[in-house]
This record gives structure tokens, C-alpha cells and sequence, in this order.
């Protein structure tokens, strides 16, 4: 639970008013700039301005160390109290705007009446963009986002809540809410379970913070207003096609119309492009125009295949008279044949190869496709995917999101699928969607391997480290349910349980609580399509864990002991002693440590019998934990020993940091503190190495008491700052208590 500062609002906005004067009054008497203030704190200008006109609250720190810049006498110190450095304030500033549109237009309305928005604080600022498809809704939206961002000092967060996917239903919430809470800085471990907790959490995390967030593409007013903040201080932009008239009454949402260009506007816009030629024709450009009926998308897309080719005005406006019975749609409310007649000017003017590729995207079921992914749906090399890609982005048929990842309007994917499903023989979609599947698999795998090589080792031309590994798993989250969904929709079930499987060691990292259930779900029905027991008791397992991770004990135990009973008749040792370590951590979590210890142990018997060392190792680090509960500290000790060995044994550098901070647990708890700060420190070097941040910082806080107790206080201290410093920057509430550790040790109740 997040530590929360008990000060009511109106006595913040109270201190916040009173040090914001002061320290104006103290810095002007004295001539000083805020440049040179801020020199002296060693805080930001930015910052520093935001604090003196009363947008932001000072942290005690900072008040203290204006204080003493100033010689005020402890006049700064006492407007803001030592707890209010506690108050949850993550350090975590997500920036997550895409990018904006390189042209903008028009919409000065628009643009006026969201700035007005912003000045009223006496409600959350909520403006909800509506209009047709291809209106340019995204585009001014993130257009005033980037140009304001700066005044929303505590970051912005984006979300696509894809309403209008025709093949992947609308997001939850709490899936947004999840990725939110964490991009604010909490640890994944710590998202609460339900839509409400988290929502509840997230209105936590957010009061008090300038936040500016984009909601795109949204379904219902219940869907938004779950994702919005509880106070005053944050800007809210959601886009839609429809008028979300539910956030109207509550809490006050505006609404903003968003309609085709006015005919200045489109000229302006084709212009920009096309430069002088629209001179030479501005008949020929105004029947353009018309014909697109000045719809963003087409007046965008007929823009840049006239500055793409030798093609005069005259020849385009033909062109659209040619097919006026589509085009007529522009101006009314179905958009999709409009869409579909304007992109096909693109795609005709593809060469064969480029066509081939924008049509294969269509059969891509993810969010964003890799060039990996886009060169195996081709069988073509990475090389040459990219070319083609990138001549797709140059056409504006697809955009280019990061390095080598890319993704197609939704419109525009459907009309791909459509080009795909009427130009490709059906056999060559079929070899199309398993080259994938098997790339992604063999991806999957690789990627496991380099996560955790004590459970397969990497070949010896494996091309993913732990890092390359880490950062693919990562940018494909999103995409791992679609896709193993697609493989099970398609009935290639061996490719959708596999891939679930190849997963966990990303999984149980990330521990995105969300996508692991979808995914685990999605490959348990696969392995029971494909009559594996070993597969469902893995998913079973898998999906036991995560309810483990959210806290319901009680679930957890039913998905293990199913598991078990999958493998009751099936010759299976390996997935059984599993089972045995998932019911001993449901039990422990419960506070049975004697069932746990039991199961622990039912664990061990079978994982020696088997020589599986990695298995034996975690089960034994848990053996470990519940004796030391029972103060059973020597039994801990030889535990956690017989981990660490194995752990070294088999090249498992996180678990032997666990271990060796169970070492150094067991043996401060029996009061052998020289051979407790010796484990510690063993433990600090390998959690290091090992990118553990979380488990650094529960080895610093350990090893912190250890100090303590042997009186060497300075280093103590400077290791609880470390750990707070670790602890903030993740967003866990452990971080409160790790700081009122340091006051303590300041105060010398230590």
C-alpha cells in the first residue's frame, strides 16, 4: 500500500501559497535570479519557477536547501514540514506522446476552446475530440499535446483504447491502468488486482500531479472515465467517433466537435505539400478538393501522390470523376468506402514487391509489426522487408514508430486484409501466417534462452543477450496475445501453447499480471485442443502464479492443484514438482507454513530423484523463507546454502543474489552479524550484475540494520539513500518506510 501523506488538500495548496511567497520575497530582496538560486540548490530552474508561482509543492529537501541559500533562518524549513517529503510523489516523468503530425492545418477553434479548458481549475480538465473517421481527431490531439507539454511538468501518458479495431476488441481499463500505474513508477508486483483498486491507486498516484493524458480512440464514456485522475491539476484529451455524452454530466467533460477542413483549410494543407503547382492549377486543386471531400486523410493522401509523381491537378480531378460514385461518400457519414477509394491511389502506385508487403501486413493480428515479423510473413531477409517498409512509410501507407517497428492505421489495415484476402492465393496466406508463427516461436525461444539460460542454454549463434532479449519481449507485449490467439484461431495449436510457453521467463520478470493471465489463458485452451497434459499443467501453473502475484491465495491453489491433477496419470516428474513448489507458495502466502513446508518438500524429493538443479535450487531458497519465519535460523541457513551452490552450479545469477541475501537474512536473525554484512555484501555485487534493482534495494535496507547493530551508522545511512533512492525511482511504497528509517538514524533512535 502506498505510504499517503494525511495533510488535506487545502492545507498543501495552504503551504504551497505561503513558501511560494516567501521565497519569491527572500530571493528578489536579495537580487538573485532563479538561474542563480537554482545553481546554488542544485535543482532546475523549471522546477524552482514552478515552485515560486505556487504549481508545485517544495519537498522539505528542497526547502531546506533554499533556506539555507538564502540564510533565512529556518523561515523556509518551517512552511514545509519533514513529512511532507513522504507525500507520494513518484519521481518516475513518463513521455509517451507519439509523434506529432509534421503538417498541421487549421482548427483554431478547436485549439481555442481546449486552452480554455486548461484555465479553469476549478474542474478536471476534460475535452473529448468527436468526429468521423480520417477527421484528423489523433492529429489535434497530439498536435496541442506536444506544443503544451511543457507546462505539464509531471509527464504525459498516452493510451490507444482501439474502439474501432475491426479484429481486436475494445481495451479494458484495467489493462490500461496497469501499464499507467507502472509507467508512474510502481512495480509491476504491486498493481493491485481489480479494475477498482487499481483505478483507486491510480487517483492516488496522480493528485497533486500536472499530468497531461491522451486517450485515443475510445468506445463509451465508462471506458474514459475509469482511466481519469480524481483532481484538478491534470488535462485529459480523449478522441472519438462518437459524442460521449455520459462524461458531459460527470465530470464536466467538454465537447469538441471535429468536421472536415473548411475548403481555405484543404487548400492550405495541399498547398503545403505540393508547393507551386497548386498555383499553376487552382481550378483543377479546388475540384481535388471538392471530390475529396476536404476529409484530412484524403485531402493528405491526394497531396502526396501528386508531389509523388509526374501528375498534374487537371489529371487527378479526372481521376476522382472517374470514380464519383465512391467518392459521393465523402461527404456523408459512412467514411469506409472513402477511406478505401482514397488509400487505393497509394496502393496502385506501389511497385509489385511493395504492393506484395502491404498486403501481407494485413494478415499481421498484432497492434505493430517488427521488420523481423514483416520479413517472415514475405520470406524475404530483414534487409529487404526494411526497404519495402520503409517505402510504405514514404507513402504514408504505414508509419514508423521506433527503429524497425511500424504499424498501419487501423483503416488502412483493414483495407490491406481486404487486398490480401482478393489478390492472395489462399495457400500462400496459409504460408504466410505459419512463417510468422514459427518466427516468433523461434524468436520466443531464443529470447528465453538468453533470460534464463540455466533452463536451456543458448546456441552458440543465438543473436539476443539478456538486454536485446529483454527489450524485443518488451516491444511485443502488446502483440503476444494477438498473435497467439490468431495461431489458435487458425488451429495451428502446437505454435499457440508453445509460444505461451517460451514466454515465462519474460513473464515471471515483467510480471505484467494483465497480459500473462490473457496469454496463459490463450495457451492453456491450445494445449487442451492439443491433448498435452505436460502443456496445460505449465499454462495451469503459470496462471497460478499470477494469481499468486495479485494476492488471491486461495485461486492460486485451485489452478495448482488442477495442474497436479492433470498429471495424475501422465509420467510428467518435473511439471508434478512444480506444482508441489506453486500449492507450498499458495499455502505460504496464506500463512500455513506447515502445509508449505510440506509441499516445499514433496518438491525437493522429486526434483533431486530428477537431478533437476535449478528446480532443486528455488525450491530450497523457499525452504529457506518459511523456516525463517519459524525461526528455524540454522535449518535456513543450510537451505539457503545448498541455493546459492546451485544457483552457481547452473548459471542462475538472480537466483543466487536471492540466495545469498537469505543467507544474509538467516544470519543476522541468529545474531551472527560479521558472516550477515559478509553474505549481504556477496549478495549487493550479484544482484548488481545481475540488474536486480528490487533485490539491491532489499539487500541495502538488510544490510542497513546489520550496520546498525555493529553501531557503523554513516554507512547505514548512506545505504537506506541508496535504497530510497532505488525504491522511488520504482515506485514502491517501501520507500516511505525506508525514509522514516532515515529520520530515525538522523534523530538517533537508531
Amino acid at each position: 500500500m502506498i505510504g499517503i501523506q494525511k495533510t488535506s488538500a487545502a492545507e498543501y495548496e495552504r503551504m504551497r501559497s505561503q513558501f511560494a511567497k516567501k521565497l519569491h520575497e527572500l530571493r528578489t530582496n536579495q537580487g538573485l535570479s532563479l538561474a542563480a538560486l537554482a545553481q546554488r540548490v542544485h535543482y532546475s530552474r523549471g522546477h524552482l519557477n514552478n515552485v515560486e508561482h505556487g504549481t508545485k509543492t517544495a519537498s522539505f529537501e528542497l526547502a531546506e536547501a533554499c533556506d539555507n541559500a538564502l540564510s533565512a533562518d529556518g523561515e523556509l524549513k518551517a512552511l514545509i514540514p519533514k513529512q511532507q517529503s513522504a507525500h507520494p510523489e513518484p519521481s518516475t516523468c513518463p513521455a509517451q506522446l507519439p509523434a506529432a503530425a509534421g503538417r498541421f492545418v487549421g482548427r483554431a477553434e478547436q485549439l481555442s476552446a481546449i486552452e480554455a479548458l486548461v484555465q479553469d481549475r476549478d474542474k478536471l480538465s476534460v475535452a473529448v475530440i468527436h468526429g468521423p473517421p480520417g477527421v484528423g481527431k489523433t492529429t489535434l490531439a497530439l498536435h496541442w499535446a506536444h506544443h503544451q507539454a511543457d507546462h505539464f511538468e509531471d509527464g504525459q501518458l498516452f493510451a490507444d483504447l482501439r474502439a474501432y479495431s475491426r479484429h481486436r476488441d475494445p481495451v479494458e481499463p484495467a489493462e490500461i491502468l496497469e501499464e499507467f500505474l507502472i509507467s508512474l513508477g510502481l512495480s509491476p508486483s504491486d498493481v493491485p488486482a481489480t479494475a477498482e483498486e487499481r483505478g483507486a491507486l491510480f487517483r492516488t498516484m496522480t493528485h497533486g500531479r500536472r499530468l497531461l493524458i491522451v486517450l485515443d480512440n475510445a468506445v463509451s464514456s465508462e471506458q474514459v472515465r475509469a482511466l481519469l485522475p480524481g483532481d484538478t491539476t491534470s488535462m485529459v484529451l480523449v478522441t472519438t467517433r462518437r459524442v460521449l455524452t455520459g462524461l458531459s454530466v460527470r465530470p464536466g467533460a467538454s465537447q469538441i466537435r471535429l468536421d472536415p477542413f473548411t475548403p481555405t483549410d484543404s487548400f492550405h494543407l495541399l498547398r503545403d505539400v505540393v508547393g507551386e503547382r497548386v498555383d499553376q492549377e487552382p481550378d483543377a486543386a479546388r475540384t481535388v478538393l471538392d471530390r475529396c471531400g476536404h476529409l484530412p486523410l484524403a485531402v493528405a493522401i491526394a497531396a502526396e501522390r501528386i508531389a509523388a509523381h509526374p501528375l498534374s491537378l487537371a489529371d487527378l480531378a479526372d481521376d476522382l470523376a472517374e470514380e464519383r460514385n465512391r467518392l459521393a461518400a465523402l461527404a456523408v457519414e459512412e467514411e469506409d468506402t472513402s477511406v478505401r477509394t482514397v488509400i487505393s491511389w497509394s496502393y496502385r502506385a506501389l511497385a509489385a514487391d511493395a504492393g506484395r508487403m502491404f498486403r501481407l501486413l494485413g494478415l499481421h493480428p498484432g497492434k505493430d509489426i517488427s521488420t523481423g515479423a514483416a520479413a517472415a510473413l514475405a520470406d524475404l531477409t530483414n534487409a529487404r522487408a526494411g526497404e519495402l517498409l520503409r517505402a510504405l512509410s514514404t507513402g504514408h501507407l504505414v508509419v514508423e514508430i521506433d527503429r524497425d517497428r511500424f504499424r498501419l492505421h487501423d483503416l488502412i489495415r483493414v483495407y490491406a486484409t481486404e487486398r490480401a484476402l482478393d489478390e492472395e492465393q489462399a495457400d500462400e496466406r496459409v504460408a504466410a501466417h505459419v512463417r510468422e508463427l514459427s518466427w516468433y516461436l523461434q524468436t520466443c525461444i531464443s529470447s528465453a534462452r538468453a533470460l534464463a539460460p540455466y533452463r536451456e542454454p543458448a546456441a552458440a549463434d543465438e543473436a539476443l543477450d539478456y538486454t536485446a532479449a529483454f527489450q524485443w519481449s518488451e516491444f511485443e507485449l502488446r502483440n503476444f496475445p494477438a498473435i497467439i490467439a490468431s495461431a489458435l484461431r487458425n488451429d495451428h495449436v502446437e505454435h499457440a501453447w508453445q509460444i505461451s510457453q517460451a514466454l515465462f521467463p519474460f513473464l515471471h520478470l515483467r510480471k505484467p499480471w494483465t497480459a500473462w493471465d490473457r496469454i496463459y489463458q490463450l495457451g492453456l485452451e491450445a494445449a487442451r485442443e492439443a491433448r498435452n497434459p505436460s502443456a496445460q499443467a505449465e499454462m495451469l501453473t503459470g496462471l497460478g502464479l499470477v494469481r499468486l502475484g495479485l494476492g488471491t491465495y486461495d485461486e492460486g491453489l485451485d489452478y495448482f492443484q488442477h495442474a497436479l491433477d492433470v498429471l495424475q496419470n501422465h509420467d510428467d516428474a518435473a511439471g508434478t514438482a512444480w506444482c508441489h513448489v506453486g500449492i507450498g507458495l499458495a499455502y505460504a502466502g496464506a500463512g500455513s507454513r506447515t502445509e508449505a513446508r510440506e509441499s516445499f518438500e514433496r518438491a525437493l524429493a522429486i526434483q533431486q530423484a530428477q537431478g533437476d538443479q535449478h528446480g532443486e535450487s528455488v525450491t530450497l531458497m523457499h525452504l529457506a523463507e518459511v523456516c525463517g519465519e519459524e525461526e528455524h535460523h540454522d535449518d535456513a541457513i543450510q537451505y539457503a546454502v545448498r541455493a546459492q551452490l546451485l544457483c552457481r552450479t547452473v548459471g542462475d545469477q538472480y537466483g543466487e543474489g536471492l540466495a545469498l541475501h537469505q543467507l544474509g537474512k538467516a544470519n543476522f536473525a541468529s545474531g551472527k552479524l560479521e558472516a550477515a554484512a559478509r553474505y549481504l555484501e556477496d549478495a549487493l555485487a550479484t544482484q548488481r550484475s545481475a540488474r536486480d534493482n528490487k533485490g539491491e534495494a532489499d539487500t541495502l535496507v538488510l544490510l542497513s540494520e546489520v550496520l546498525t547493530a555493529v553501531g557503523d551508522h554513516a554507512t547505514a545511512r548512506e545505504h537506506l539513500h541508496q535504497a530510497a533512492t532505488i525504491l522511488g525511482r520504482r515506485g514502491e511504497p517501501a520507500e516511505a518506510e525506508v525514509r522514516a528509517r532515515l529520520d530515525d538514524l538522523d534523530a538517533g533512535r537508531q
